[in-house]
């Protein structure tokens, strides 16, 4: 059972899910505050280091130890984006009451870690503690240099900020190593007291029954946040067409080529979500989509070739692995199934089993407490109030003849290639 949101301060929204079959509690609470380039990195280590240690607990060993006092209790960050937007996740999970020994409230004592560490933290003098400070900065540090060896996920990045290029949708989440190289413990406390001011902040608790007491505790505690003036957040940012398609190659020694094709909508008018939810699917969201099933399977093109639909920003983006004698003929086969898209060339078929993973997707969010979190603040991203079952009926409702309408409003923005220099024996390519 899902209660309705209620307001908890200034710009600071808290939700309830109750459902029995759990056996313990999650607490998800999520700072949105527009993507800065000055600013995300210093953002992105505030929220490590504020689950690494408090004011009560000054070390991670000394965190880590109340946590296993707690029965396991969980603390951790979320750093992520959404279109022109950063977010930034606290989440805590503790065992449920009713399972402590000796009568003791599990819920109390999570909510005063977890609140302890996001308002008290290990501070001083306008400053994090240096020793924490410099174990989250080494943290972000290795995040930012790690991000490069994770090919498919970092094609996916490059390929947004060539997208997006003069948008704050462009800023990585993690920001850049040179902006994260200069922070110093100040810039960090500075930026902690500014999250909490300005940020918009959604909180969802799951529980298996009602703790009226996680509501009473969280309404005190942001209470005490002073000069709350929380910034206007706007989610819904179409992005432009560029004029003329935008190419982009970084080679690397790498003995597969990532692709990723940006593909926009040239509309004047708002694109319909649901249509463009159908859409993605029926083109490459499921193992029976238009590029799986023809790209790479029929044609052999791609070891992995799929869609995936960034519905802040109206945009459509295919990636795929290819080899690089393959990269011509895979990007020309991509761009056919995009016109059998625009021809209404699919079968019912293919939407019928679009609808029957949504709903599969639909009904695993509810089996884990941040699968439930995950829906409240996608509702809240989009604007939407409507339950999954309305959500898949919206679905079901789409035709072939808008699908076939909004495809015909794409058009190719941006290519970015990861570009193989090795063999698949792991030496250079001939050039």
């Amino acid at each position: 059972m899902q209660n309705p949101s209620v307001c908890l301060g200034d710009g600071i929204a808290y939700t309830e899910i109750l459902d029995p079959k759990f056996k313990t509690c999650g607490l998800f609470i999520r700072m949105f505050l527009t993507r800065d380039p000055e600013k995300s990195a210093v953002r992105a280590l505030v929220a490590d280091l504020l689950t690494n240690c408090s004011a009560d607990y000054p070390t991670l060993a000394a965190l880590s130890m109340r946590k296993q006092w707690l029965y396991g209790a969980s603390l951790a960050a979320r750093r992520g984006g959404v279109g022109d937007v950063q977010e930034l996740t606290i989440s805590a999970n503790w065992l449920d009451d009713r399972f402590a020994l000796d009568g003791e409230s599990v819920t109390d004592a999570a909510l005063d870690l977890t609140l302890g560490c996001l308002l008290f933290p290990n501070a001083e003098n306008g400053a994090f503690e240096e020793a924490a400070f410099r174990f989250a900065k080494q943290n972000l540090l290795d995040t930012i240099d790690c991000e490069i060896n994770q090919k498919r996920s970092y094609a996916l990045m490059k390929g947004a900020e060539l997208a997006y290029a003069g948008e704050p949708a462009a800023c990585p989440p993690y920001g850049t190593r040179e902006t994260a190289e200069q922070l110093t413990a100040e810039d960090a406390y500075a930026a902690w007291q500014e999250m909490l001011e300005t940020a918009q902040i959604e909180i969802v608790a799951v529980t298996p029954s009602e703790k009226p007491q996680i509501r009473e505790k969280l309404t005190t505690a942001f209470a005490g946040i002073a000069n709350r003036n929380p910034q206007k957040i706007v989610f819904d940012t179409k992005s432009p067409c560029k004029a003329v398609t935008e190419f982009a190659e970084e080679p690397m020694p790498v003995t597969q080529c990532k692709m990723v094709m940006v593909l926009k909508s040239a509309a004047e008018e708002p694109l319909d979500h649901d249509v463009m939810r159908m859409l993605h699917l029926v083109l490459g969201g499921t193992t029976g989509a238009l590029l799986f099933a023809n790209v790479r399977e029929k044609l052999s093109l791609c070891y992995y070739c799929a869609a995936r639909y960034q519905r802040t920003k109206h945009t459509l983006m295919i990636d795929c692995g290819v080899r690089k004698d393959k990269l011509e003929e895979a990007k020309a086969a991509i761009l056919e199934q995009v016109e059998m898209m625009k021809k209404g060339e699919f079968t019912d078929a293919q939407m019928e089993e679009a609808v029957l993973f949504q709903a599969h997707a639909y009904a695993s969010a509810t089996e884990s407490h941040s699968g439930y979190a995950a829906w409240i603040f996608n509702q809240k991203i989009t604007g939407s109030d409507r339950t999954i079952e309305e959500s898949l009926a919206a679905l079901k409702a789409v035709t072939r003849e808008q699908v076939m309408q909004a495809a015909q409003s794409l058009q190719l923005d941006t290519v970015y290639v990861l570009l193989a220099t090795l063999n698949e024996d792991g030496e250079g390519a001939a050039q």
